[in-house]
């Protein structure tokens, strides 16, 4: 198809193994497509410990270009979102290695029963939610594929009501009961499931959500029979306890889009699930008796191997002996080779065997002696005869001692090797869990929100030797540390009459004015004379709740207000939140004061107020930064025509006809000056103060 030479003939599928996975994969094999398999894992005793079960370098080595991710039943609804992170984590790789198609495996529970607006199951709303925000904010294609309860050979009673019914069938389990009689669902058959599914890969549909539906829908008394008649056996039903119904769209669009329609009613279905369920039953009882027989046999030949061997060496010594005249001893080097087979015998299988061989030996030089004409009777009196057969007897012994004394040590060093394992395996499993609790309570204190962890990922942000950056960053880890969202920064004027505003965050600070004389608010008298926080606990209205100084060199520079503070964040602790945060805002600001004055001379030009343009363009990002954070920020941008005039002329002009927090600078051979928080009538007034101090200006917005 053309689809498939575009794509690519390479599908990954991942998410919870069903039971339908390998019917996918025959299918997808028999027409020439690269199957992969990626499935996670979500076991009861793993809880927290979700993962993919396989590398995920098959991104990287594969170039995929199809990827599936398949829902679960039980296991999705039972694993409190942790799932989620994976099915981020696919979504993301997908993207990062160019996957073309991202086909979700979803189920007719995402959607609301008839009458209804809330889904059937949360959990695969969301995913569907997740993908489709995927889809919209990183341009990866996706296609939702949902149906019903799949059933078919294999199926679990993990995995569906009809699994659940037909292993109940065979052990005499009560099922779960319903307390809707007339709600109705629908199932579709594994083979019509894996067909849809492919044809919706092969075919690259790309569209709205898509219904694979089997088109007939069955209540829970029509279901119940139709398990009846394929089983052969009665069912009991519980109690009711779920809900049978479920939503039920139509399956038109499927027809349309994929040509593709169910080919198996229940009834046709469950007969071939209960004959395939049993063939493999069938099958697997033959294999188990295959396996019990294979073991038997094999524990038969070890048995009796030994004995073959011991016999064929005796076999051997008796031919040896009738080449040798009829004597076990060799005639040219006087020596016996009974000996050679008891010691092997004894060495190979231990004292039974040796001994074995012994009496085979002794059998064979007794015989060998009676026909060299020998008496049996007065054997027993030649010391000659009685030691060569008591030496039989030593050897078979000495060398049978050693092999099972080698076995014991052998055995002994298995059971220990055993028990170490299990005291590791033990010692390994506290291990694991002391680990997971650690981990539990490090991510509990990291993430608190007065852990000293947090605390310092947010002061860390005042890392800073720019003025104009720590005001900004000042609002930001004060909104952070004391989790509100309405603050302002103003900046104290020379003299200490006038606070200007610098920054604000939030919609409530967006309402204060811009410039606060000092006077005429007793809050800020009382806070710039005594340098303590402010506590608005009569609730004055147009005054912030809380209120501390920035100080530097015994001086307030700045102030910070809160504004619309919760009933909860009106403690001590905030108030001494508030403080710490404050203390240690000064000391940023001290050294980045210390720092200015240090390096005043490679900042501005000589003895003027202009700064030089690696400085001039850090404010320009400052300024940018803080239009991010405070939401908006307007700039305006005065270009200074410098016709006739140098730095000092500007500088002497400009006066005092600018703000403190006003900056003039070089960028690209010309000078700008920056009026942070000025609208178009501010501007204009500069401009004209400016004019009548003789220095023209030009508006220019491209600066910031």
């Amino acid at each position: 198809m053309a689809a498939e030479d575009v794509l690519g003939k390479k599908v990954l599928i991942a998410g919870w193994q069903c039971f339908w996975w390998e019917a996918l994969q025959r299918l997808f094999a028999k027409e020439g497509w690269d199957y992969y398999a990626l499935p996670l894992d979500l076991e009861p005793e793993a809880e927290g410990q979700l993962k993919f079960l396989e590398p995920l370098e098959i991104f990287r080595v594969q170039n995929i270009p199809i990827v599936m991710f398949s829902l679960g039943r039980t296991r999705m609804d039972g694993g409190e979102g942790k799932w989620l992170s994976e099915l981020n984590e696919l979504l993301a790789l997908s993207h990062k290695y160019n996957v073309r198609h991202f086909f979700l495996l979803s189920s007719l529970r995402a959607l609301p029963r008839e009458g209804q607006t809330e889904p059937c199951s949360q959990s695969a709303r969301l995913a569907e939610d997740t993908v489709l925000a995927w889809q919209k904010t990183s341009g990866l294609q996706v296609t939702i594929l949902r149906t019903p309860e799949i059933y078919g050979t294999g199926e679990t009673a993990r995995e569906g009501l009809l699994g659940e019914w037909l292993q109940a069938a065979e052990t005499g389990d009560v099922c779960t009961g319903f307390i809707d009689t007339e709600g109705q669902r629908d199932f579709l058959y594994v083979d019509d499931a894996v067909y849809g599914i492919y044809r919706a890969v092969a075919r690259g549909y790309a569209g709205e959500p898509l219904n694979l539906m089997s088109g007939s829908a069955y209540t829970a008394a029509e279901a119940l029979e139709a398990v009846r008649q394929a089983t052969g056996k009665e069912l009991t039903l519980a109690e009711g306890q779920e809900i049978f119904s479920r939503p039920l769209p139509k399956p038109e669009a499927a027809q349309k889009e994929l040509g593709w329609s169910a080919k198996y009613a229940l009834q046709e279905g469950l007969r071939l699930t209960v004959e395939g369920e049993r063939a493999l039953a069938k099958a697997q009882v033959e294999a188990d008796k295959e396996q019990e027989r294979k073991e038997k046999l094999r524990a038969l030949k070890e048995k009796l191997i030994p004995y073959g061997e011991n016999i064929l060496g005796a076999l051997l010594m008796a031919l040896i002996a009738y080449w040798q005249d009829g004597s076990p001893v060799n005639p040219w080097i006087y020596f016996d080779v009974n000996f050679v087979y008891i010691g092997v015998m004894g060495l190979l299988y231990g004292k039974r065997q040796a001994l074995l061989a012994m009496a085979f030996s002794s059998v064979i030089l007794l015989v060998s002696l009676l026909l060299q004409g020998a008496n049996a009777v007065a054997l027993l009196y030649m010391p000659r005869h009685l030691l060569h057969f008591i030496s039989y007897i030593f050897v078979a012994v000495a060398t049978g001692y050693f092999a099972d004394g080698r076995t014991y040590e052998r055995e002994a060093a298995a059971w220990q090797a055993s028990q170490a394992q299990e005291r590791y395996d033990f010692l390994r499993s506290l291990y694991d869990e002391n680990v997971a609790v650690k981990d539990k309570l490090y991510r509990q204190i990291v993430n608190s929100d007065d852990s000293i962890g947090r605390l310092y990922r947010i002061i860390r942000q005042l890392d800073s030797v720019a003025t104009e950056n720590i005001f900004t960053q000042a609002a930001s880890v004060t909104a952070q540390v004391l989790a509100v969202e309405d603050i302002a920064v103003y900046v104290m004027g020379k003299g200490g009459y006038f606070l200007r505003q610098k920054v604000r965050m939030g919609r409530l600070a967006q309402a204060r004015p811009h410039s606060l004389r000092v006077e005429d608010h007793a809050y800020l008298r009382n806070l710039v004379q005594e340098k303590s926080i402010y506590v608005n606990r009569e609730l004055v209205k147009d005054t912030p709740d809380l209120a501390a100084p920035i100080v530097y060199q015994d001086e307030v520079i700045a102030v910070i207000e809160i504004f619309g503070m919760s009933f909860e964040q009106w403690s001590l602790y905030q108030q001494n939140l508030l403080s710490i945060t404050t203390r240690l805002i000064s000391s940023s600001m001290g050294r980045a004061y210390q720092y200015e004055a240090e390096v005043q001379e490679r900042r501005y030009h000589a003895g003027t107020r202009v700064l030089k343009e690696p400085a001039f363009r850090a404010i320009i990002q400052e300024l940018r930064d803080r239009r991010l954070l405070q939401g908006e920020l307007e700039i305006s941008v005065l270009r200074v025509d410098m016709t006739g005039l140098d730095y000092a002329a500007v500088d002497e002009r400009c006066g005092r006809l600018i703000r403190n927090e006003d900056f003039m600078g070089e960028l690209e051979g010309k000078v700008y000056l920056l009026l942070p928080d000025a609208d178009e009538s501010v501007k204009g007034m500069v401009q004209e103060r400016l004019r009548s101090a003789g220095l023209i200006t030009e508006s220019d917005g491209t600066v910031v």
